[in-house]
């Protein structure tokens, strides 16, 4: 078979050979797919590429054109450098408003498995605990009434616990106060520093901000500000904008990742070190399949339940089904695999990151995908159509042309929404099944690559060892880096470095799918690490979940750095998206830079017309906040960078 390539740049559209097989079926088919589209769109606006385009209001659109006879500024006087700021500033509030949706589903869930009224019962006491004393939050201490993982360690800079034992009904009255008090930091307002905020960042950073005036307040109100900020002629200082985004990432960073998945591990239970698998060749053909794709794993972890009740499994045997199996897809897959020991009980392992789902669904066997917050792409109906995949929202905030069923989460029905999604696949199975038995054995195709994978691992499963640094590889993957074609190269150069991996996001399903989330690829590690690993029994690339288990990685560097006594900036450390995506991402990468990290970025961000904003990102920011942008393309040039800088630290620190 002919290998799947980009015409553009002469290279195999995907990293994964399943993906590459899967293409040809699509092109075979006539179903267009983003690789198809991302070939139509040659050449891309050059304008839009460097972020010198406004069209913020009725002059416009207005660019920026170089040269003498160029124009210099807007109809408005805007120049280059106020338009690249405001349009960065603009997909960061994006950003930072997804997160806050997601934060306010967990707090709508803990407020109804408070009452009983939940899919499923509050797992993670001691978190709601740690939430409550970085609060100041007075409530009696709980009596657990389920079980849990271990209890975990603290989060950095919260206050003493110490509260005697509660009779029963305290972990309900604990939830309920714990997530009223987090809906109230969330409308704090901007003069006013956020608790969560004051509560978990590291002192010395706090101290960074201050002098800049970046703390931020509740994070509602800074989407507010930012908002307005960003609108026709209010804030036009390229300067100010680029500190509002920082405002901005900081208040999304201690609420929308760190907040998110402290209170998830409080519902849902804090992930342990399990084994999965992933890629598409997980997918069985005789089962009725159905796919959790998103980015909250609420609906899907009550899907996940479901599908192990007596009575459904009967009614998919008697549709001719063996089973009903439950995968992972995207970030609510990660959320999903990493709890597989406890609430997730079930799941089957990961298909994939977002470019995955048109080539999942283009197997033919998949019955029911349910779309949750974030990154269903239109082209997805396309795929689906050619099947009997049935596509269902799970939030009211997902709407796509042709999708025309709905399954909106709420917190009180989801144990009965889980079932009606069940039934929906099992009467989607039986018309694949009639379907196949008309058309041939054509009809559906699974490619046989699959791999086996360790994760979920969280700061409460990080052991010590001797490694010379660590980068957290995180984010999305994107068609013009190639489909993982970059995260994949960069993670094994990181390793043989001696550089300790931690992943989340689209690019954990990337490694693991290349099989580096295996304690046997330790082999291909460093010495020093490969000794560490092989210690252990653990891959040299550590699996942290989701797009929002970036807090995650977050909080394990603050508490090194405070285990140590230094700053989180002093750290031999780096953070790297290597094919950032959209705009969460652009939240995540301020978030880190305002913690003090080198954060590596590919491809270049629409900020190169404003010469002015490039030098802050790139170099003068490093002497505000410590942490800066490094923008590199080649995944071997970028290793070097990012191991060349955690040498400097290394020295700095007197280490050997």
């Amino acid at each position: 078979m002919s290998v799947a390539v980009d015409t553009q740049k002469q290279r195999p559209v995907s990293e994964h050979a399943s993906i590459r097989t899967m293409y040809e079926r699509t092109r075979k088919l006539g179903i267009p797919t983003v690789f198809d589209r991302h070939a139509a769109q040659q050449p891309q606006c050059t304008f839009g590429q460097q972020g010198v385009c406004c069209q913020l209001c009725s002059h416009g659109p207005c660019r920026i054109i170089p040269g003498e006879r160029g124009a210099k500024a807007g109809i408005c006087g805007a120049d280059a450098d106020t338009i690249v700021a405001r349009n960065l500033l603009r997909l960061a509030i994006h950003g930072a408003a997804a997160y806050s949706h997601h934060l306010e589903a967990v707090c709508d869930t803990l407020r109804a498995a408070a009452a009983g009224k939940a899919a499923f019962p509050i797992a993670g006491v001691e978190k709601l605990r740690q939430v409550a004393d970085a609060l100041g939050v007075e409530v009696p201490d709980p009596a657990p009434t389920t079980a849990s993982a271990p209890p975990p360690a603290p989060a950095p800079a919260t206050a003493p616990g110490g509260r005697a034992a509660a009779g029963p009904g305290g972990v309900s009255v604990l939830a309920n106060a714990v997530t009223a008090a987090v809906m109230e930091d969330l409308a704090r307002p901007a003069h006013q520093p956020s608790r969560l905020v004051e509560a978990w960042a590291p002192a010395s950073r706090l101290e960074v901000w201050r002098r800049l005036g970046v703390v931020p307040g509740g994070l509602y109100s800074e989407i507010r500000d930012a908002l307005t900020k960003s609108m026709t002629s209010i804030d036009t200082d390229p300067v100010d904008l680029l500190l509002t985004a920082v405002r901005l990432g900081i208040a999304t960073g201690f609420s929308g990742l760190i907040g998110t998945i402290t209170l998830q591990d409080a519902l849902l239970g804090t992930p342990s070190p399990v084994r999965t698998t992933a890629d598409l060749g997980i997918l069985d053909p005789a089962t009725v399949n159905i796919v959790a794709h998103g980015h909250v794993p609420l609906m899907g972890t009550a899907v996940v339940q479901a599908s192990n009740d007596p009575t459904l499994l009967e009614e998919a045997r008697a549709a001719g089904a063996t089973g009903i199996h439950v995968y992972g897809s995207m970030c609510t897959g990660q959320e999903l695999i990493q709890r597989s020991a406890g609430s997730a009980a079930g799941i089957r392992g990961q298909l994939g990151n977002w470019i995955t789902q048109e080539f999942m669904v283009s197997t033919g066997v998949v019955d029911l995908v349910m779309l949750d917050m974030n990154c269903t792409i239109p082209g997805l109906v396309e795929a689906a159509s050619r099947f009997d995949t049935r596509l269902v929202s799970v939030d009211p905030v997902v709407h796509v042309p042709g999708v025309r069923e709905a399954v909106d989460y709420r917190a009180d029905q989801a144990a009965e929404q889980a079932r009606q999604l069940i039934r929906m696949a099992i009467e989607a199975f039986r018309k694949r099944q009639q379907h196949q038995r008309e058309r041939g054995t054509e009809y559906t195709f699974v490619p046989s690559q699959k791999s086996e994978a360790l994760v979920g691992f969280s700061m409460e499963a990080i052991r010590s060892g001797q490694v010379q640094g660590i980068v957290a590889v995180v984010g999305c993957t994107n068609t013009r880096n190639g489909h993982d074609s970059t995260a994949v190269p960069l993670v094994r150069e990181l390793i043989r470095r001696d550089i300790l991996v931690l992943n989340a996001g689209c690019v954990s399903s990337a490694v693991q799918i290349a099989g580096l989330m295996r304690p046997e690829a330790a082999v291909e590690a460093g010495p020093r690490l490969r000794g560490l690993c092989q210690a252990l029994g653990i891959p040299p690339c550590l699996n942290f979940g989701s797009c929002v288990d970036i807090g995650r990685i977050a909080v394990a560097v603050a508490g090194i750095a405070q285990a140590l006594g230094v700053d989180p900036g002093q750290l031999p450390v780096a953070a790297s998206a290597p094919e950032y995506l959209e705009q969460k991402a652009v939240a995540d990468g301020i978030f880190a830079a305002s913690l003090g990290l080198l954060t590596h970025l590919g491809p270049v961000p629409p900020v190169t017309g404003s010469p002015l904003v490039t030098e802050i990102l790139t170099d003068k920011l490093a002497d505000l906040l410590g942490g800066r942008f490094l923008v590199e393309l080649d995944p071997v040039k970028a290793a070097e960078a990012m191991a060349a800088h955690i040498q400097t630290k290394r020295q700095a620190l007197g280490m050997a």
